[in-house]
């Protein structure tokens, strides 16, 4: 099956800005059809058809790379219009290296779902976006006679599992989790909010080793040529540790003339991201060029797919990113920072004991490890067989067939979650502040 025609393609909805293909000129999207994913590989399986809807860069990614990895698939995949929308920088980065490369991703309006999902008659649709998206496209979904299942996961490391998250995907069939641990972190928040689904395992799609990974460098002794740190939007919270980072870094600059430290941004400033963040890492890198704190001059700030800087001669820093799985899963020497400690806050209390966590002055040294590999075995770096392409060809053989549960007695909790958030975006914060002080929950 080929991709559709851009010259067949109908109308892009005149609220939706028109992006420029990153293969040639600017192009219509292909809304309502999308450019179609034909099954790039068999593996003898009969074909599933499944559509992906996201609302952010880092979900996005996900997806595509997640459906990219799968044998014997259809896949579409469409953006939802929503406050965080990437911008085509941002897409072009999302979908490097997968199926979705140098193809338009087609943008929606929340009011469309119902229509695409009527189009397509996908066997499963992949809810790859934040909970509130996800609870609109279940809800959506769910109202068909011949509903296709419903399945949801997170772009990264997932730990610890949110209770709130699985509200918000109450009506789902099946979440993909990355680890055992995030097996039996979420199969116990799905019975505490008493959210019936099944927790399927997978690798993050991004992960591509065989086997578990080896330091491809030659030593984590040798001083890194390019000093790569990854930040995360949500930690660490204060900006004095934000500071102190780019302090590190600094140092490291300085130190290490003949290297290259370099800020791997996930946005540009005035760009959005899935999480909001508070303190800029640029500000405050202005800010140390301003006073001329040494080394500051160096660094550089990158951006584009995370994969570009992960060369011969690098090494990666981190605080808790997803960065450092795909780094280390390349072989190249990785750090996360000790200097905050490891906790549920920090998003990071599964690399404690990994072998690769180091502090600050490790930073400025240039001394980078890796973890050790009996870490890499119990988390993340699983053997690959296939089981989550048998687990979704199973949910939708029971959608074609339907067999799947009716959860319609979810859905008027669901619609109150929704109604919720969405007051909570248009109502003014200190009536929210006053609200909750009024019922003692400030």
């Amino acid at each position: 099956m080929l991709p559709p025609s851009h010259s067949d393609a109908p109308p892009r909805p005149s609220h939706l800005t028109e992006r420029t293909r990153a293969d040639g000129p600017s192009a219509q999207s292909n809304y309502p059809d999308g450019p179609v994913l034909p099954p790039r590989r068999s593996a003898g399986l009969a074909p599933i058809r499944i559509l992906s809807v996201s609302d952010s860069e880092s979900y996005l990614k996900w997806a595509t790379q997640l459906l990219s990895s799968l044998p014997d698939v259809e896949g579409r995949v469409f953006l939802v219009d929503n406050p965080i929308l990437p911008t085509d920088e941002q897409i072009d980065s999302a979908v490097a290296g997968t199926a979705w490369e140098h193809r338009e991703v087609p943008v929606i309006a929340r009011s469309d779902l119902a229509q695409v999902i009527a189009d397509h008659s996908p066997d499963i649709v992949l809810g790859a976006a934040t909970g509130p998206i996800v609870a609109q496209v279940f809800l959506t979904a769910h109202t068909r006679t011949d509903r296709p299942a419903l399945v949801s996961g997170l772009p990264g490391m997932g730990l610890p599992a949110s209770g709130k998250g699985m509200n918000y995907r109450r009506m789902m069939d099946a979440f993909i989790a990355h680890s055992s641990a995030e097996v039996t972190a979420y199969t116990e928040a799905s019975t505490k909010s008493q959210v019936p689904c099944e927790v399927l395992l997978a690798r993050l799609p991004m992960l591509r080793s065989e086997g578990i990974p080896q330091l491809t460098n030659s030593g984590t002794e040798a001083v890194p040529r390019t000093l790569v740190f990854a930040p995360q939007a949500k930690v660490p919270v204060e900006r004095t540790g934000r500071e102190a980072i780019i302090a590190a870094l600094a140092e490291f600059a300085e130190r290490h003339p003949e290297s290259t430290a370099i800020i791997k941004m996930r946005s540009r400033p005035g760009e959005f991201e899935t999480h909001h963040e508070q303190h800029s890492y640029f500000e405050i890198l202005e800010d140390f060029r301003t006073r001329g704190v040494p080394g500051a001059a160096r660094i550089e700030l990158g951006f584009g797919p995370l994969s570009d800087f992960l060369t011969d001669g690098s090494a990666l820093v981190t605080v808790s990113s997803t960065a450092a799985l795909e780094s280390i899963d390349r072989g190249i020497p990785t750090l996360l920072v000790s200097d905050f400690g490891f906790d549920s806050e920090l998003l990071n209390e599964v690399f404690e004991g990994s072998g690769a966590t180091g502090t600050l002055a490790d930073v400025a040294a240039g001394s980078i490890g890796f973890p050790d590999s009996e870490w890499l075995a119990e988390n993340y770096f699983h053997a690959q067989d296939g089981q989550l392409r048998r687990d979704l060809g199973l949910l939708a053989t029971r959608a074609r067939a339907g067999q799947l549960p009716n959860r319609r007695s979810a859905m008027f909790k669901q619609k109150r979650m929704l109604i919720r958030a969405e007051l909570r975006t248009v109502t003014p914060a200190p009536v929210i502040s006053a609200y909750r002080k009024l019922r003692g929950t400030g």
